[in-house]
C-alpha cells in the first residue's frame, strides 16, 4: 500500500509584516476533547534500545536493516510501542475481513498510532495473504518474509511499499502480525523520531491541550504544523478495503517560537505560540475552534540545517 508525505514549503524569515491571526475566534462551549481524554497525561519518552524476540518479527526486522543497508541507507531501530499497534491492526484485520491500511473505525493510520500514545511521524507498509484452505501450507515465518520481499521488489511508479522501507528519515521500525481462518496480515511500522519526549495534557475543562517536551540532541524543534480534518466515519468493508493508500492530511496552521514574529511556514497561519526552554525543551497550548480531528507534526533539524524534517507528530480528537 502506497503512503505519501506531505511536506510543507520551508519555513521563511524576515517577513514584511507579522503573522496573521487565528483562522477562527470564539470558543464553542459544548465542543470537548475526547482524545487525550481530560485530567490524563499522556507523555512518552525515547524508545530505549530493544530487539524483538519473537522470532517472524525478528526475521522481518533482520531483513528490512540488510536491504537497507544494501541500498545505503542507516538501519533502524526496533520500536516496541509500533509494533503493539502493527499486531493490533493485524488482528483487527482479520476479525473485519479487511485489508489495506484502513479498519473500518475510518481511523487513518497516522493517527490510529498517534492516539496509541506513540509519537514518531508514521509512515506503514501493510500486506496480505489468503487462502480457501483451512490453513496455510506455508509457515508465518514464510509469509512474513515473501511479503516483505514482494514489496521489496517493486518497480516504479508502483513502489511505494519499497520507497517506506527505504525512506532515509526513517529512524525506527516495529513489526505486527496475524493469522487466522486463511488469512495472513502483516504490517511495518516506519516511524521518523527526533523527540526525546512528548507530553499531552488535556484541561480540566476538556478545551485546551498542553503540549510539552524536548527535541533528541543533536536536533531542535523549528516549528510545528497543525492540520484538521473531519471526524471519522464508520466505513463498509468495501469501503475500507479501498484504501489502498494514504497520506498525512495538509496543514493549514504553523507554531513558531515566541517573538519570532517575523518567521512564517509558507502558506499556512503561522503564530508564534511556541516557548522555548533549556536543553531544547519546548511547550505550546492548541485550543481547537471545531470537531475533528487535529494532526500535529513536529519539525526538527541540525544546527545550521536549512531544511527541517518531520521528527514526531500526534492526534488530538475533538467532538461538539
Amino acid at each position: 500500500m502506497r503512503f505519501a508525505r506531505i511536506l510543507p514549503a520551508a519555513l521563511l524569515g524576515a517577513a514584511a509584516c507579522a503573522p496573521a491571526g487565528p483562522p477562527a475566534s470564539g470558543v464553542n462551549p459544548r465542543l470537548h476533547i475526547v482524545d487525550p481524554p481530560a485530567g490524563r497525561a499522556l507523555t512518552e519518552n525515547f524508545p530505549p534500545p530493544r530487539e524483538p524476540t519473537e522470532p517472524v518479527r525478528r526475521a522481518v526486522f533482520d531483513a528490512i536493516n540488510r536491504d537497507r543497508a544494501a541500498e545505503g541507507r542507516a538501519s533502524v531501530a526496533w520500536d516496541e510501542g509500533a509494533a503493539r499497534v502493527a499486531e493490533s491492526f493485524c488482528a483487527a484485520q482479520i476479525s473485519e475481513k479487511t485489508r489495506g491500511h484502513f479498519l473500518r473505525d475510518g481511523v487513518p493510520p497516522y493517527a490510529r498510532t498517534g492516539l496509541a500514545g506513540v509519537f514518531g511521524y508514521q509512515a506503514e507498509n501493510s500486506a496480505a495473504w489468503s487462502t480457501t484452505s483451512p490453513t496455510f501450507p506455508d509457515t508465518p515465518m514464510d509469509l512474513a518474509l515473501g511479503a516483505h520481499r514482494s514489496m521489496l521488489a517493486e518497480t516504479p511508479p508502483e513502489d511505494g511499499h519499497r520507497l517506506t522501507m527505504l525512506d532515509p528519515l526513517a529512524t525506527h521500525v516495529g513489526v505486527g502480525w496475524a493469522m487466522a481462518g486463511g488469512r495472513f496480515q502483516i504490517a511495518q511500522e516506519f516511524l521518523a523520531r527526533g523527540l526525546d519526549r512528548l507530553t499531552l495534557a488535556t484541561d480540566p475543562s476538556a478545551k485546551a491541550l498542553r503540549v510539552s517536551g524536548a527535541a533528541r540532541s543533536p536536533l531542535r524543534l523549528d516549528f510545528v504544523t497543525i492540520a484538521r480534518e473531519p471526524l471519522p466515519a464508520r466505513l463498509t468493508r468495501e469501503e475500507a478495503n479501498a484504501h489502498t493508500s494514504y497520506k498525512y492530511p495538509a496543514a493549514a496552521e504553523a507554531y513558531v517560537a515566541e517573538g519570532r514574529v517575523q518567521m512564517r511556514v509558507s502558506g499556512m497561519v503561522t503564530l508564534d505560540k511556541i516557548h522555548l526552554g533549556r536543553d531544547r525543551d519546548f511547550s505550546f497550548t492548541f485550543a481547537p475552534t471545531e470537531p475533528g480531528l487535529f494532526t500535529i507534526v513536529f519539525w526538527v533539524s541540525r544546527k545550521g540545517d536549512d531544511r527541517p524534517r518531520p521528527g514526531g507528530s500526534a492526534v488530538v480528537r475533538a467532538e461538539a
